[in-house]
């Protein structure tokens, strides 16, 4: 039986109330939908829905809608920017389908007169890439991370460790000017170096000496991803959700804030306060103190027998009469409001600088910035002069003088936006998307959900469709999959990352962090290439790590953009000592929070050192291989289970009731008979609810046990795989549980967030059964195990 299709799309014109319009379509037009999001032809997919595009009739109704796009010379009141798609959604049978947006494509006339309109659908998860646009990282509003720039603001981002102070932005160990050392004076190291390496003769780049301590200005801001998420979001108008994006896995991850070889800081503007003005002058201050007004307060002016202002040449000159630290400043002046020019220099001057004419009037306002943190004073000084006859047919010049002493103090303020790297939004959110093999999907308009692949294929639900499937005409294919899946940062050119490269022992020439994973297959190569850059760090030995964002020629460089982990607070060995300026002398150090690949992170199995490398590489940090890569954490799952030996690609047709059609997610099981699989593509016609899928066998565990290393009087949010779909209920058999005298609680958000408070002495394990009810009735359990 045909089912009735409703396209809605919202009206987007400014001067009517927001509505969505009912699209008049064909009686027989074929809507279909394919979706897919992580499938064996592209791994790296990341975004959901997309519809080949279908016809509408040249209609009244519809042609209202497009506003004639067919005939561009027709006069509307409302202006359509056909450029950007329309927010939209799919009905069947007045049960919501997709939400998404609609994009014109074309208009078709036949026979002289318009017949059709060519639309597309995309789902909303496409639909994100519309908000990113061509925006970049340096648009975003930062003004509520910025933050005072001095040694003892950054200083205490170097150190305070997240559980005091989570700071969101923070200043790594990552030098552009010079090559730190430590313990760099004589018996001079030789081994493990490359033949171009040389030691100074002093200590001047020794971090175990006074003379080689780092400056803060050397440092560059780094910035952690989830508050660029955040940023992102507001900058889009959108709402971006996920556990993982809470989680410390993701949350530990920084973006380097670089984009010039050597950092400049400039202070925040400050308004130049007058005071001590002197001078028989009419001109006259505002009661702010710190606007000056050219004005004549005399009505008339005897001198001249009656004239009147207009009549005087009104002139400003400056000068800059002293500095409290030596340094550039910089003098923006504003004429009513509007910037006029700015005045520029480093030194003080015993004599006027500048000067320039102004009409009688004009309100001059005067703020200052200056390179580093200063109190700066200004004198002004201001005349007016009339040239006129004095009544006797002599020319008499007359002039007044007057002047003021202006002063303000200039504190610097990191400007992120100034050191943003030349980095496009929609890029960065999809590079982060393939680090943590996450996906994107919406079920709500403007609300987004970032999911780790395996997270988002353990809340799928399960749906017995043998009987609504065409068991006649089943097809198996052998998987089409690659011989060897490539992860890739972008090349570095720091001397330590090509050092890596270009050593002995790296025999298959692969860069720090990256993996090419083998199948014994014959088909061809994928690459998924992040956009960032992965600097290798340097370990002195005694937890001391730090990099270089310097080249083979040890010159400043600007990188491609670098993602950092930030890992924990950091006791440097007693006998040893690092050296950091504060308030102009060298400040020993005890702890600092190291940034690199590699950080130490509560997850179900207990504290476990994570890396950002895809591949297994010996950590600078831990000095010791790491196995949980991103490729182990994210992608070998869904990787095993296509390359399993069993493994077929299974073609069916079915026609699905409209309760499971609406309902059904990719990353929704299917059962077929006794065979489980996972959903590689889908093509629904929404009008008849033929559906054709593309099928993977499944052999994962949906379930599996979950193991969670906890310690006594903390509490732990742990993300937990629960389903979550329409109508889902998911609750424990009991909250509370005592095991040998401990006392535990559980409580499970509606989101699937699991948190679990222990207290007491806990000597042995817990079991905690969670159910879900699924939306098709059924009850699953899933076991928590908690353990020492």
């Amino acid at each position: 039986m045909k089912r009735e299709v409703g396209v809605f799309i919202e009206s987007n014109y400014a001067q009517e109330e927001t509505d969505y319009f009912r699209l008049e379509l064909f009686n027989d037009e074929k809507i279909s939908v394919s979706s897919t999001i992580q499938n064996i032809s592209d791994i790296s997919k990341i975004f959901t829905d997309f519809s080949q595009g279908f016809t509408v009739p040249c209609s009244p109704t519809n042609n209202a809608i497009f506003k004639h796009f067919y005939q561009n010379d027709v006069n509307t009141s409302f202006i359509i920017d056909y450029q950007i798609r329309f927010n939209a959604y799919i009905e069947i049978d007045n049960v919501l389908f997709r939400r998404g947006k609609i994009q014109l494509e074309k208009a078709s006339i036949k026979n002289g007169q318009p017949d059709s309109y060519s639309v597309t659908f995309y789902g909303e998860g496409v639909s994100l890439k519309d908000f990113f646009g061509e925006g970049k990282l340096s648009q975003l509003d930062y003004s509520t991370v910025n933050h005072t720039y001095d040694e003892n603001e950054v200083y205490d981002r170097i150190t305070i460790d997240s559980s005091v102070t989570d700071y969101d932005v923070r200043y790594p160990f990552i030098s552009s000017k010079r090559v730190w050392q430590f313990g760099a004076s004589v018996p001079v190291p030789t081994e493990n170096l490359p033949t171009w390496y040389e030691y100074p003769i002093d200590n001047s780049n020794n971090l175990n000496d006074k003379d080689g301590r780092i400056y803060y200005t050397e440092l560059f801001p780094a910035v952690r991803c989830k508050t660029l998420f955040d940023l992102i979001a507001d900058y889009c108008g959108v709402t971006f959700n996920g556990l993982f994006l809470n989680t410390d896995m993701f949350r530990k991850a920084f973006l380097w804030f670089k984009n010039k070889e050597n950092k400049l800081e400039i202070s925040g503007s400050q308004n130049i306060s007058f005071y001590n003005t002197s001078g028989d002058l009419g001109f006259s201050f505002l009661p702010s103190g710190n606007v000056l007004t050219m004005n004549d307060n005399l009505n008339s002016l005897d001198e001249f027998g009656g004239g009147t202002g207009e009549d005087y040449v009104h002139k400003l000159l400056l000068r800059c009469v002293s500095l409290s630290t030596p340094t550039r400043w910089y003098l923006d002046i504003f004429v009513n409001g509007v910037f006029d020019i700015t005045y520029s220099a480093t030194t003080t001057s015993s004599g006027y600088q500048y000067s320039k004419y102004y009409d009688l009037g004009d309100v001059i306002t005067f703020q200052v910035r200056t390179e580093n943190a200063c109190t700066t004073e200004f004198q002004f000084g201001y005349s007016r002069t009339l040239s006129a006859d004095d009544g006797t047919g002599t020319i008499q010049t007359y002039t007044d003088n007057g002047q003021s002493l202006g002063t303000a103090t200039t504190s610097l303020i990191t400007d992120l936006a100034s050191y943003a790297p030349d980095m496009k939004i929609a890029d960065f959110v999809h590079g982060m998307c393939k680090e943590f093999n996450m996906t994107v999907y919406s079920i709500e308009k403007n609300v987004f959900t970032f999911i780790p692949i395996n997270d988002w294929y353990g809340k799928g639900l399960k749906y017995n469709i043998t009987q609504y499937t065409d068991v006649t005409g089943i097809e198996i294919e052998r998987m089409k999959l690659y011989k060897t899946i490539e992860f890739k940062y972008q090349e570095s050119e720091s001397f330590m990352n090509k050092y890596f490269l270009e050593s002995l022992s790296n025999l298959d020439g692969h860069g720090y962090g990256d993996l090419k994973k083998s199948f014994n297959y014959d088909g061809g190569e994928y690459k998924i290439e992040s956009p960032f850059e992965n600097l290798l760090h340097c370990n002195f030995g005694n937890q001391l790590q730090v990099a270089y964002s310097l080249n083979k020629e040890f010159a400043s460089y600007i990188p491609k953009p670098c993602l950092l982990y930030m890992n924990q607070v950091t006791t440097l060995e007693n006998s040893e000592q690092y050296f950091y300026d504060l308030s102009g002398f060298g400040q020993a150090l005890t702890n600092y929070i190291p940034f690199g690949q590699d950080s130490n992170i509560l997850t179900t199995q207990g504290l476990v050192p994570l890396t950002l490398n895809f591949g297994a590489e010996i950590s600078s940090f831990y000095n010791s291989v790491n196995p949980n890569t991103l490729y182990n954490m994210y992608y070998s799952a869904y990787l095993i289970n296509l390359y399993n030996n069993k493994n077929r690609l299974v073609k069916v047709k079915t026609i699905l009731p409209l309760s499971i059609l609406t309902k059904l997610q990719l990353n929704d099981r299917l059962i077929i008979r006794d065979k489980r699989y996972m959903i590689n593509e889908m093509e629904s016609d929404l009008t008849t609810g033929e559906v054709n899928f593309s099928l993977i066998s499944d052999f994962a565990l949906i379930k599996p046990i979950t193991l969670i290393a906890v310690e006594v009087n903390k509490p732990y949010k742990v993300n937990v795989n629960i389903a979550h779909g329409s109508g889902v209920i998911a609750k424990t058999k009991s909250s509370q549980f005592t095991l040998n005298g401990s006392y535990g609680q559980t409580t499970i958000g509606s989101n699937g967030e699991l948190l679990i408070v222990i207290g007491g002495t806990f000597t042995t394990q817990a079991q905690i059964d969670i159910e879900s009810t699924l939306i098709n009735g059924e009850v699953e359990t899933q076991f928590i195990v908690l353990t020492l």
